[in-house]
């Protein structure tokens, strides 16, 4: 027992070689065993004219295949290997298509123009006239001030519109003709723009498109711009921002047919057009 532990790994390494030296000498015995089978293969296709193994007809397979015509593959589109096509879910959590989202979706519905009106009203007794002026400023941003205003005029006195800031005032520069029927000069000053000279009469008002507000509406996720819960916005304006779809869009330009958006993102431009027309968009900036 003494000798196995002194000198087993000398006993492994000779049953190994033993067993390699076994497995190389059946090795030469077998290849001996398949060269006298090949010869007799041999001896049987060669030496006595034997014929090869007849090979199928493919002029049948061929016919059909040039009869097929199939079509050409087209590795553009609408193949999804190479222009895969992105997928999202709605709000409902049902798959939509890549192309049906975004801004190429977003709805125009309605253009509103915004106007400064303002009318001349003539009271008083014949002897002693007085004159207003109601003003009416739909393009406010708050609903309150949209509403009509009256203010007294007279002659080379300013009448602030808004006390604390006193940034948007009127001023009556000429009262001409009859008291009862007078043609009205005034400068009207509106906070940030130029002094605009304005002529009223009893039968002629002013009025003036300012800007235009809008009404819009994302059907993806059924969100609508701006959103009936807010009562103090009625329009979206200029450079009001639209969250939808994951991204914002600022309102750069209102027509009165269409609205242009830029999204935040990549600064990218797209043309809302009113009537049923595809949107436009144009290259995002580098």
């Amino acid at each position: 027992m003494e000798f196995l532990k002194n000198h087993y790994e000398k006993i492994v390494l000779s049953v190994v070689l033993l067993l390699m030296a076994t497995a190389a000498a059946l090795l030469v015995v077998q290849v001996r065993s398949v060269e006298e089978d090949l010869g007799a293969f041999r001896k049987v296709i060669v030496e006595t004219g034997g014929q090869s193994v007849e090979r199928p007809k493919s002029n049948p397979y061929t016919a059909i295949l040039s009869n097929a015509n199939p079509p050409v593959v087209d590795l553009v589109q609408p193949h999804k290997v190479f222009n895969p096509e992105r997928w999202l879910m709605d709000t409902n959590r049902n798959l939509i298509s890549g192309k049906d989202v975004g801004v190429a979706k977003l709805q125009l519905l309605e253009v509103q123009p915004m106007q400064l009106k303002l009318e001349l009203v003539v009271s008083g007794s014949a002897e002693r006239q007085s004159y207003l002026v109601n003003i009416t400023r739909e393009y406010a941003q708050k609903t309150i001030d949209q509403r009509p205003t009256k203010r007294s005029v007279t002659l080379n006195s300013t009448n602030y519109l808004d006390a604390p800031s006193k940034q948007r005032f009127i001023v009556a520069r000429a009262i001409d003709g009859p008291p009862d029927n007078p043609t009205v000069t005034l400068d009207y000053q509106e906070a940030g723009k130029d002094i605009q000279k304005i002529t009223l009469t009893k039968d002629k008002p002013f009025s003036a498109v300012v800007e235009y507000g809008v009404k819009m509406f994302y059907p993806v996720e059924k969100i609508a711009f701006p959103n009936p819960l807010r009562k103090d916005v009625v329009w979206e304006r200029k450079d009001s921002p639209l969250v939808f779809a994951g991204d914002t869009n600022i309102i750069v330009e209102i027509t009165v047919s269409n609205v242009v958006v830029r999204a935040v993102s990549n600064d990218k431009t797209t043309t809302i057009p009113l009537s049923g027309s595809p949107p436009t968009t144009g290259a995002a900036k580098p």
